[in-house]
């Protein structure tokens, strides 16, 4: 046996407001956090309004495809990130600069900021990438 990611968490101050920026990303379709009997089954047990809205998810549940959840955190971020993910606007090859660029701009216009551009090289190979911040901060990079 072997592990396998099964979410990539964050930690948000608006769940779903973020879960649906993370579903645009990743062309998932619009997040659906719960069925109805889903959150029927929830209420009866004393969640409230709030409790629901302090949880979220953007996925296409395609069990290849990486899973996204958001769990409610109210604390000012005050530090980088150790970890973040890096995506990319090519499933099967290297992205070219032209087309990084270009989803740069779609990810700006759904919400995302440019932190920085990484554009060097690491020995004889040419490195170029784009360090972008999502609606509440959180790094990653698009290469």
């Amino acid at each position: 046996m072997t592990a396998r990611i099964a979410n990539v968490t964050f930690h948000a101050a608006d769940p779903a407001a973020l879960a649906r920026f993370w579903a645009a990303v990743m062309g998932y379709p619009e997040p659906e956090w719960l069925t109805p009997e889903e959150e029927a089954e929830l209420r009866a047990a004393g969640l409230t309004d709030d409790d629901l809205a302090a949880r979220a998810v953007a996925w296409d549940e395609d069990p290849s495809h990486q899973r996204f959840y958001f769990t409610r955190y109210q604390h000012e971020k005050r530090q980088r990130n150790r970890m973040h993910i890096d995506i990319t606007p090519s499933a099967d090859r290297h992205a070219t600069r032209e087309e990084v660029e270009a989803e740069a701009a779609r990810l700006v216009g759904l919400g995302a900021t440019v932190e920085q551009v990484l554009d060097g090289s690491w020995g004889p190979y040419p490195e170029f990438a784009i360090m972008m911040r999502d609606p509440e901060g959180n790094e990653f990079c698009l290469q």
